[in-house]
């Protein structure tokens, strides 16, 4: 199970990287319509097409993620809006915040949006408000690397920015590439990723963690979870012995290193409890690829 786990992991990753380079990415089309000029058809996560009939100016994002890819694509200044969760790169923070996980639909609204990103799950019922208010709303939901490849070329080609994808993509894909190459001769640990330590939350299949672990050849403790970050036996997690546990907060690894229960692991008896910003590892934008490249130097044993 765990082979065909990193052989399916390395099988996209290969179908990303063909042909990719500094100098030229081939990215998989978004679009059915015009490359160049208003207007664009797009075809969402929804599998909806979104037509957006001019460049858009004022543009507010939904979801941390979503804010992230606009930045880097150099988007920032035409932000109006975005969520109190957005608080990367930092001028997020500065901008107008128009909720949390409930969205005020009069504030999106207020600020005049030509555009509007959205989480495809999570925005659902206010996309639907949005959208019968006549606002152009792209919705999102990447499950694994490759569609977070894909969603940040459907933003840029929306707002003009493909260039800026095609590099931004490629340095994404050759961080995966280099740890790719570099888990070839190396042993992966048993890992746990505890999205929280008490109760015990893990990353199970269907997570970008799983996905990443897998690429590192690592051996997913909560392989067998419920598909998500959900609650795991404890009893379980000491059973299958972790040799390295990752968490994203320092009181987090405190708890795993002064507990009783856990203090007989491999992982806390060698000290081997990593702290990971968590947005790097769950947050499905262009930051990924360097958690992807941390979670690798914490499991990758020589």
């Amino acid at each position: 199970m765990r082979v065909l786990r990193v052989f399916s992991a390395v099988a996209v990753i290969a179908l990303i990287l063909s042909g990719c380079g500094v100098k030229e990415t081939k990215v998989t089309p978004v679009t059915s319509q015009q490359k160049h000029g208003y207007p664009i058809q797009v075809t969402d996560d929804r599998g909806k097409t979104v037509t957006v009939n001019s460049e858009p100016k004022r543009i507010v994002s939904l979801t941390p993620s979503d804010t992230e890819i606009l930045f880097a694509l150099g988007l920032g200044d035409r932000i109006v809006g975005v969520t109190k969760w957005c608080d990367f790169p930092e001028e997020a923070k500065k901008k107008t915040q128009v909720g949390d996980v409930n969205i005020s639909v009069e504030k999106v609204v207020s600020l005049s949006p030509d555009l509007i990103i959205a989480h495809a799950t999570l925005n659902d019922s206010v996309i639907r408000q949005l959208e019968g208010l006549g606002k152009t709303v792209i919705a999102l939901d990447p499950k694994n690397l490759e569609e977070i490849n894909k969603d940040i070329s459907l933003i840029a080609l929306a707002c003009k920015k493909e260039k800026e994808a095609d590099i931004l993509n490629c340095e994404i894909i050759d961080k995966i590439k280099a740890v790719s190459e570099s888990s070839k001769s190396k042993t992966g640990a048993r890992t746990l990723v505890a999205v929280q330590a008490n109760p015990l939350w893990a990353a199970g299949p269907e997570t970008l963690a799983d996905e990443m672990l897998a690429i590192c050849r690592a051996e997913n403790v909560a392989r067998d979870a419920r598909p998500g970050y959900n609650t795991f036996p404890i009893e379980r997690a000491l059973a299958r012995d972790p040799q390295v546990i990752i968490v994203g907060k320092e009181d987090e690894r405190d708890f795993f290193l002064n507990s009783p229960v856990w203090k007989n692991t491999t992982a806390v008896k060698s000290q081997k409890v990593v702290v990971i910003n968590p947005d790097l590892l769950v947050r499905p934008g262009p930051r990924i690829s360097q958690g992807l490249v941390k979670l690798a130097e914490s499991v990758m044993l020589d």
